[in-house]
């Protein structure tokens, strides 16, 4: 027994003796070049697909696929983000793409026999040792699913051609294949003053307001543009939310809007009234949109203001309902 031991024990510091020569003395090629020994690349893939099935979401977690708002938006990141790897549909990736190891495969071959979560779970993670990267910032799965749409209607052949207007071109529109052709989770900016809308922006460039659509799509903007881009989009009609109901002074959402309870303050303090006010407009804004603020606030996800993080502690998902449909229906 004792001599198994030591048998043991010599070839373990063997294999670190290895393992240092490898390392210390670079003896692995790791040129792309070259690619994986045989069987490596089986064993990653095989792990890849294995370890995305164990950690997806539940798909109770996913909203309306189908929403065309919902898949207009993440059209809209996918021509910027997603495409200069995947391409777009119809084309082929570049030859410095091509060029990867592992390359990045063709959008209608990546998406595969994937299930909707685990697509948001490969999108939101990325992948180690690929090339696919994280979303842009932590915690925001439920701006995910904007994506994962828009591969499942792709999938399906209900996608349509991704916007055209990019970064390259015109400013205003770039921003405006979002902020005034579509709806729900993306927020109407005329109802806001331009000083509001050029924090925000600067907020999303710096992190200090996680998106990862708004860090994607500010990143590709210059900095000197912003107090033009909100001057502009301050003044411009957005689409309105013809689906809410028309907010009436006596509804559940008045009453906590208006007066508040023992653990959550009145909104309108800071969001109703005259200039100047503590925080931005909420008459008119989409439903969507409302919902999903309200529930980053309540759930820790924005921080950058202690008051709002205070205010919105206490909400139940009836409060934010009511509170959502409340607002968006005062037009």
């Amino acid at each position: 027994m004792r001599r198994m031991i030591q048998t043991l024990a010599a070839l373990a510091l063997l294999g670190l003796l290895g393992a240092a020569a490898v390392v210390g003395l670079g003896l692995y090629n790791v040129s792309a070049q070259v690619g994986h020994m045989p069987g490596v690349s089986w064993v990653l893939h095989t792990t890849f697909r294995n370890s995305v099935k164990l950690r997806a979401p539940s798909m109770e977690a996913a909203p309306d696929l189908s929403d065309p708002d919902l898949v207009a938006l993440g059209a809209g990141h996918y021509a910027t983000a997603c495409a200069p790897c995947h391409a777009s549909p119809g084309t082929d990736r570049s030859a410095t793409m091509r060029a990867m190891n592992p390359v990045p495969p063709r959008i209608e071959e990546a998406i595969g026999d994937w299930a909707p979560n685990h697509l948001h779970w490969i999108v939101e993670n990325g992948v180690k040792m690929s090339g696919m990267p994280a979303w842009p910032a932590a915690h925001r799965g439920d701006e995910v699913w904007a994506v994962v749409a828009y591969l499942v209607a792709l999938r399906e052949g209900t996608a349509g051609d991704l916007p055209t207007d990019g970064p390259e071109g015109e400013a205003r529109a770039y921003c405006a294949t979002c902020h005034g052709r579509v709806g729900g989770r993306v927020p109407r900016l005329d109802l806001q003053d331009p000083g509001y809308l050029a924090a925000q922006l600067r907020a999303y460039a710096d992190g200090t307001r996680p998106s990862g659509i708004m860090a994607q799509a500010v990143s590709l903007v210059p900095e000197a543009a912003h107090a033009e881009l909100a001057a502009y989009f301050a003044s411009a009609k957005g689409p309105e939310d013809v689906s809410a109901a028309t907010g009436a002074d006596n509804s559940e959402g008045a009453e906590l809007a208006q007066a508040g309870t023992r653990e959550v303050p009145a909104c309108a303090a800071c969001h109703e009234g005259p200039e100047p006010r503590k925080g931005p407009v909420l008459d008119g804004q989409t439903r969507a949109f409302l919902d999903q603020q309200l529930r980053l606030w309540r759930d820790g996800t924005y921080a950058h203001d202690k008051l709002m993080s205070a205010a919105a502690q206490e909400l139940t998902d009836d409060d934010i309902a009511a509170l959502a449909d409340y607002y968006a229906g005062r037009r």
